[in-house]
């Protein structure tokens, strides 16, 4: 993960992954003060670039940070 070079937002987003695993796509974009779709498009980034990965139910699943 080190080599990979990550956005402002996309480090933001893994660092509310870090503290809190179960996190919501809408929680995140409130904490960043960001649209939804900013969010998305950062989340598909990481897991596109293998960094994140969601175990689970789209609703209730839980955020994985691979490393």
């Amino acid at each position: 993960m080190s080599e990979t070079k990550l956005t402002e937002h996309q480090q933001k987003i893994l660092n509310l992954i870090k503290d809190s695993p179960t996190i919501t796509g809408k929680q995140m974009s409130e904490t960043l003060s960001v649209s939804q779709r900013t969010i998305e498009r950062g989340l598909s980034a990481l897991q596109k670039n293998g960094v994140r990965k969601h175990e689970g139910k789209d609703n209730d699943g839980v955020w994985m940070i691979i490393e």
